[in-house]
């Protein structure tokens, strides 16, 4: 009889040990975490996360589920509005959403080419002399206007490629600065892990487009911060144009005088009154459609602004205006 009755309750005592164990678990977690509590998604959906994205709690400024003025951006994929200074998101649209980042993946290939400039292991001043001959089939996509045999500056290989998002340039700093695109592409996503854009990837140092190759509008919102942090960036994303020339294999000197893809600067768009932009990045693929990012103020406050529409420029900078419109 005693022996049936132990045996019935041994479910009982199995079921109450897990319960216990979670909730020491859960206790300890809460502890370490002490900001958990407030968290707009639970403990287990942490652990869940913090198996392959290694969260930080404290650094995490848009949550997961977070909607934010999001019936205001029909048009857009992503956009997404932060108040840097008060920590406060204004506007968001699928925050942490994988997507094509186009050429605002430059962003990183900037600052791994001035990280290595920082370093000493380069010099801005440096000529590059092409070794090959670079090939870039993509709808959309510019012939090359630099081939083998051409002498350019490293200073010039980086303007071009903010300025106008020269595809090619990438590819060429990247064989330049690390060997090969593979090499350099390991680089970037060293970068991206250390800042903590873990829902980042990175397959090309140019952005077009490829399945293993991502990111999210939150990333680009901490690659964006993190850029704004390079002197040399942000001096290169205020120029309005720029002049420069490089040496030909033949000998000869060949001009070229560019001007930025970003329309708030090249005049056409307005930008609303009071913004000063500091660091941007534009970017158009098919599979990212038309895509912003920038890092503006405005009365001694700061704002990173990131938005995605695959109808059109026009949609993509009519929605850029109205995020920044909900800046008062």
């Amino acid at each position: 009889m005693l022996k049936s009755v132990l045996k019935s309750l041994i479910p009982v005592i199995v079921i109450c040990i897990f319960f216990l164990i979670v909730s020491i678990v859960n206790n300890s977690l809460k502890e370490e975490y002490p900001e958990a509590s407030d968290m707009k998604f639970g403990i287990s959906e942490m652990l869940k996360a913090s198996d392959t994205l290694e969260y930080k709690l404290d650094d995490t400024v848009v949550y997961r589920s977070e909607n934010v003025n999001s019936e205001l951006f029909d048009d857009c994929y992503y956009a997404l509005l932060i108040n840097e200074t008060d920590q406060k998101v204004m506007a968001a649209k699928n925050p942490h959403e994988r997507m094509y980042p186009a050429s605002m993946t430059k962003y990183m290939t900037a600052m791994v080419v001035c990280d290595k400039i920082n370093s000493g292991e380069v010099n801005l001043n440096n000529t590059v002399t092409l070794t090959k001959d670079y090939d870039l089939t993509y709808d959309g996509v510019a012939p090359a206007d630099i081939f083998y045999g051409d002498e350019i500056s490293v200073k010039d290989l980086l303007y071009g490629l903010l300025i106008e998002s020269n595809n090619y340039y990438a590819l060429i700093l990247a064989d330049y600065i690390a060997g090969s695109e593979e090499a350099f592409c390991a680089l970037m996503n060293q970068k991206a892990k250390s800042i903590g854009a873990t829902g980042t990837h990175y397959m090309n140092p140019h952005g077009l487009d490829n399945p293993e190759h991502y990111s999210t509008a939150y990333d680009i919102y901490l690659i964006t911060k993190e850029a704004y942090k390079y002197d040399l960036i942000r001096e290169i994303d205020e120029f309005e144009s720029y002049s420069y020339s490089y040496i030909s294999s033949e000998g000869y000197l060949i001009y070229r005088e560019i001007e930025p893809t970003n329309y708030f600067l090249n005049g056409n768009v307005d930008l609303p009154a009071g913004f000063d932009v500091h660091v941007w990045k534009t970017g158009t693929t098919d599979g990212a459609g038309n895509a912003l990012s920038m890092y503006v103020t405005k009365d001694d406050k700061t704002y990173i602004v990131v938005a995605a529409s695959g109808d059109s420029k026009s949609v993509l900078y009519d929605s850029m205006v109205k995020l920044l419109c909900l800046i008062k």
